[in-house]
């Protein structure tokens, strides 16, 4: 599937006289000019179909969002139904309150909730919420947590804004408030509170996918040190939310956080995120000025909605667990097989490829672009992903890796 002179690369090419980078997401543009699609044109179910019409089984997921498949018939209705009503008003729709209720009974954690439109805004929200309640000023981070990090020097951040100079544009008075530590290892966070635990507001932690299974031991224990020295405590399940468990990492390893911010999958691609907590922290944000127009936008409520509904009566996290279990098991079986230097590691709900050798990473993604298979650092499976789907994957993978080897 060569995409050097196909529709979709020139139609990308003429975009970037016009968009920045020829893509609002830096991780979406494509860098795979022989390979990888430029541009998507649709997706239904588990695959999706660029400008030219090729077609991929798709584990990109809009990078996550998208839990339940692409064009599903009951998100779909739910939003076009809403659609007909409007879209957002100059005072609340009932659909808020409603779906406020709905993750009050669903996320261990909530008590209140407030809604924004991305993930990165809404851990802001909470850095801001933190700040005022404690009186302090710094900020310790675990994970990425959306451009946000890229305050801190030491941030974690993905390729697409590592690659590039994430910490340009950052004083460094407000650098030195942000402060990133490693995932699992709880020796670092007691050496730094011991020396800092009276100037911190707030821990940030999103779970490491690759070997997130440390955080039955690793998060229970920040939560205990937090709250020995008065710091809150905030859980980023923009990706771990409706993926784990519906309240994600919190709930999955029972431990309850102060605060926490949900986004990708709650809504099926649908651009929404919630924060939510301890009642008295986020009835807070009024008196705070976090505020925005479209945080009530009644189309992504609806298919949030719709989602949660979805999820309770087909048992989406079961079949997330087993059906992303299945294809580790294959992915890892063919890497054994074809002697890659690679794994699969980590959750089946959200894994990572790792690479022994950097230098494999594109060339495997690239032979998979153009067997028809569209993957991801973190290869996500949805609800629409079958066993046939995930065999054919598999076979499509097969094909990739024996390109790479030669057949070999």
């Amino acid at each position: 599937m060569s995409n050097v002179e196909s529709v979709s690369r020139k139609q990308y090419q003429r975009s970037l006289a016009y968009l920045a980078y020829g893509s609002s997401t830096s991780s979406k543009a494509p860098i795979m000019e022989d390979s990888e699609p430029a541009l998507i044109a649709k997706g239904k179910g588990c695959r999706v179909w660029d400008l030219d019409g090729n077609e991929y089984i798709d584990f990109r997921n809009g990078l996550g969002p998208v839990t339940l498949g692409y064009a599903v018939e009951e998100i779909n209705q739910a939003i076009s139904e809403q659609l007909k009503c409007g879209i957002v008003f100059g005072h609340p729709h009932p659909l808020e309150g409603e779906v406020a209720e709905g993750l009050v009974n669903a996320i261990p954690c909530a008590e209140r909730v407030r809604f924004l439109k991305t993930g990165g805004e809404a851990v802001a929200a909470c850095v801001k919420i933190a700040r005022n309640a404690t009186g302090r000023n710094k900020i310790l981070n675990c994970g990425y947590n959306g451009w946000l990090n890229t305050l801190s020097l030491s941030a974690n951040c993905p390729q697409g804004i590592a690659l590039s100079q994430p910490s340009n544009g950052v004083p460094p008075e407000v650098s030195a408030l942000h402060v990133s530590l490693p995932w699992g290892d709880i020796d670092p966070w007691k050496d730094y509170f011991e020396h800092n635990g009276k100037d911190v507001a707030a821990v940030v932690i999103a779970s490491s996918y690759p070997d997130i299974e440390l955080g039955k031991v690793f998060l229970p224990a920040l939560r205990k040190l937090t709250q020995e020295y008065g710091v809150l405590m905030i859980m980023d399940e923009i990706v771990t939310g409706f993926r784990l468990a519906i309240g994600g990492a919190h709930e999955y390893f029972d431990f309850m956080p102060d605060m926490a911010v949900f986004s990708k999958g709650m809504a099926n691609g649908m651009p929404i995120s919630a924060y939510l907590g301890k009642g008295d922290l986020i009835d807070s944000a009024k008196s705070l000025g976090i505020s925005s127009t479209f945080g009530g936008e009644t189309l992504s409520l609806a298919a949030m909605k719709a989602v949660l509904q979805f999820y309770r009566e087909k048992d989406v996290i079961k079949h997330l667990w087993d059906t992303g279990r299945s294809f580790m098991q294959r992915v890892n079986t063919l890497f054994e097989k074809y002697g890659m230097a690679a794994s699969i590691e980590g959750f089946p709900v959200c894994p990572a490829f790792q690479f022994k050798d950097p230098a494999a990473v594109l060339p495997f993604y690239g032979a998979c672009y153009r067997n028809g298979l569209s993957l991801y650092c973190v290869p996500y499976v949805n609800y629409s992903h079958k066993e046939a789907d995930i065999a054919e994957a598999a076979e499509r993978m097969e094909r990739a890796l024996k390109e790479l080897t030669n057949g070999q």
